[in-house]
């Protein structure tokens, strides 16, 4: 039973980390879609 358990969180880990890692990607996906091309927002600069 004890091993089942683990066996469960160790894959709930994995799947948590990867949707994790799914998401960060889509969201520089947005990021470079909306600050690039000719209908872009505009961005703050560093001074």
């Amino acid at each position: 039973m004890l091993k089942k358990l683990a066996f469960a969180a160790v894959i709930a880990g994995a799947i948590t980390a990867i949707r994790k890692r799914s998401a960060g990607k889509a969201e520089a996906d947005l990021w470079h879609e909306a600050t690039s091309g000719p209908g872009a927002v505009s961005t703050p600069t560093a001074r």
